[in-house]
């Protein structure tokens, strides 16, 4: 077996994970793929329109691992938003990259944990949608709030959003909804990599953007709002700015006035625009 960096390009057009609800479901459907597949996950972070994740295993099942984790991630977002193929192969392409030595593999999960704060400028030991909390007593590990295998197949269901049967696992589920990383996250072999916390820090704060092959921008530009901040303020922004309550609503030259605003209060890159506003990126300049 063998570890890899599997990432999935970021969505151009949409907003994939608008709310808590959607990140809960997607955190829960990792734990549920890790059940059902033969990966180990070390470290994963889920963003706005993107996955990371880094696992050991052949690289046949990683495919299967991530195929899977889309599917039912996109089979969530039809219920809710009445939308098809946003994690479509063509719209959200998967790169799946073997990882070569231990130095590499240090810099891999650093980077994948790290992302919250090269992104949008979150406090990367604070963000709930990572394994971040698994590794050496993180700050955000919770008491378990209900174990699944004491709970009906109903109950299970509608937590889980998902025919996974739970009644064979020792998973629970924290007050927030989710199965929390610590239970499933291979955090052993993370804590025997790095050793101690000071050195996983270490490598969370270093430089690793250019051997990880993808562009440094943390340090390069102002850090941007997040996506899901964006979109709970939009309601607000519409009406105050144009008197309307959706972005529908709006006539072609208040679009182009709204996405000015949008640069100029939060930094927001001509993709990001995109995503909200949900628009070809093509025609932002």
């Amino acid at each position: 077996m063998n570890y890899y960096h599997i990432c999935t390009e970021g969505a151009k057009d949409n907003v994939i994970f608008r709310d808590n609800e959607d990140y809960i479901a997607a955190m829960n459907y990792i734990a549920i793929t890790c059940c059902e597949r033969k990966v180990t996950l070390l470290a994963f972070c889920i963003m706005s329109n993107h996955f990371h994740f880094i696992v050991r295993s052949e690289f046949a099942e990683a495919q299967k691992f991530i195929v899977s984790i889309k599917r039912r991630c996109s089979l969530k977002y039809w219920k809710k938003y009445s939308e098809t193929r946003v994690l479509s192969g063509s719209r959200h392409p998967i790169n799946i990259k073997e990882i070569s030595d231990v130095e590499y593999l240090k810099s891999a999960i650093a980077y994948v944990l790290r992302n919250p704060l090269k992104n949008m400028g979150e406090l990367a030991w604070a963000y709930p949608w990572s394994s971040v909390s698994a590794y050496f007593n993180g700050i955000l590990v919770h008491a378990p709030a209900d174990m699944l295998k004491d709970n009906s197949r109903r109950k299970n269901m509608k937590v889980l959003h998902s025919h996974f049967d739970a009644k064979g696992t020792a998973l629970s589920v924290n007050r927030y909804g989710y199965i929390p990383p610590v239970e499933y996250v291979a955090k052993n072999i993370v804590e025997s990599i790095f050793v101690t916390p000071k050195s996983l820090l270490y490598f969370m704060n270093k430089d690793v953007d250019a051997e990880m092959d993808i562009e440094f921008t943390s340090l390069k530009r102002k850090m941007v709002t997040s996506d899901t901040r964006i979109l709970n303020l939009l309601p607000s922004l519409l009406q105050d700015n144009f008197g309307v309550g959706a972005v529908d609503a709006l006539s072609v030259k208040q679009k182009y006035s709204l996405m000015r605003i949008l640069r100029q209060n939060f930094n927001s890159s001509p993709k990001q625009i995109a995503r909200i506003l949900r628009i070809n990126p093509e025609i932002i300049k």
